[in-house]
């Protein structure tokens, strides 16, 4: 900090990482606002308190799970996951993005990654024990969970918990950018919706000047009746209004950098994330807590940008040996041709 910033009362930005991830917030939701003078030290507090958060939630993520072979039947979470070992062993094997970081760690022995599922509760019926009786037709929640895939490989837990944290963080700003991208839009069909209000509002009042030319006869016919002109006139109030406090933030950059600290102030709303917890049987379906089962926990997201989304992730770990070999995946794709 130089001799005299304390007197502007600005947070010091002298941590790289800091520095680093306001770069990152500016290049992704708007880099006009790099030209606004005393940027980074505005952003500084709240992009520090968001890297917290991030933080947070990376070590909240349950594991890292041992994925391995040998763990899979004795794990319920893993047997949750994954139908059968040889479904968790195809489905990491595939994933490009491992097999990529790790040709270029040739000496890694097991790595460390995301796993992400999309995740659905299904209700329906089915047979359940009770009182010592079977029941065919019980209401019953299931879990269901498709489309895995790993994330963030990497060969350590420190550097996965690094790198989550980023990855977390970037997508606040693309979260950032979606809410702003969708007050702009909200704001332009609110402008249209005034100049349609108007619009109606000028053709009448020209009726009533007598500037149409058309018979007088036939205009009674079709003249509005006075509630129906003073519906008009409030509803062009009530969206004017709407429009002067949607569009302050979207006056100059200035304001736009206003509201995007005031939504980074509170990064849980913009990243929508919260560790699950559900008990359930051997077949995956939701049981109470005094019926036989296992208990899970895991991280549930739900996210906007770039496009609506959902799902759980998990931290997990697996022997570099246990992937198959790319050309036995070769040969097994050919079979399916």
């Amino acid at each position: 900090m130089g001799l005299f910033d304390w007197l502007a009362g600005r947070h010091a930005t002298d941590s790289p990482e800091t520095a680093a991830a306001i770069d990152c917030l500016i290049k992704l939701v708007d880099p006009r606002l790099a030209a606004i003078s005393g940027v980074s030290a505005q952003l500084a507090p709240v992009v520090d308190s968001a890297l917290d958060f991030c933080r947070r939630v990376a070590e909240e993520i349950p594991g890292p799970l041992d994925a391995s072979s040998a763990r899979w039947r004795d794990d319920p979470l893993l047997c949750a996951l994954f139908a059968r070992n040889d479904d968790l062993r195809q489905i990491f094997s595939r994933q490009d993005e491992v097999r990529d970081y790790l040709e270029e760690q040739p000496a890694a022995t097991r790595f460390y990654a995301l796993l992400g599922a999309v995740f659905e509760e299904r209700k329906g019926f089915g047979v359940v024990l009770e009182n010592e009786a079977l029941r065919s037709d019980a209401a019953v929640t299931s879990l269901n969970f498709t489309r895995h895939r790993l994330f963030l490989p990497c060969v350590a837990p420190e550097t996965l918990a690094h790198e989550t944290t980023w990855a977390l963080f970037r997508h606040l700003a693309l979260e950032t950018l979606y809410h702003l991208a969708q007050m702009k839009e909200e704001t332009a069909a609110r402008r249209e919706g005034i100049a349609l209000l108007r619009a109606q509002l000028a053709y009448h009042g020209q009726r009533e000047a007598g500037e149409m030319a058309v018979s007088m006869a036939e205009d009674a016919a079709a003249e509005p009746a006075p509630e129906a002109l003073e519906t008009l006139k409030r509803q062009l109030a009530e969206s004017q209004a709407a429009l002067k406090a949607a569009s302050e933030p979207l006056q100059n950059l200035e304001d736009t950098l206003d509201w995007i600290i005031e939504r980074l102030a509170d990064p849980a709303k913009l990243l929508n994330i919260q560790m699950l917890n559900y008990r359930i049987n051997n077949v995956n379906q939701v049981v109470t807590d005094d019926r036989p089962g296992a208990d899970l926990r895991f991280c549930h997201f739900s996210v906007h940008a770039p496009t609506p989304r959902q799902g759980i992730l998990l931290r997990v770990a697996y022997p570099v040996g246990e992937l198959l070999p790319r050309r036995q995946l070769a040969a097994q794709m050919a079979q399916l041709l």
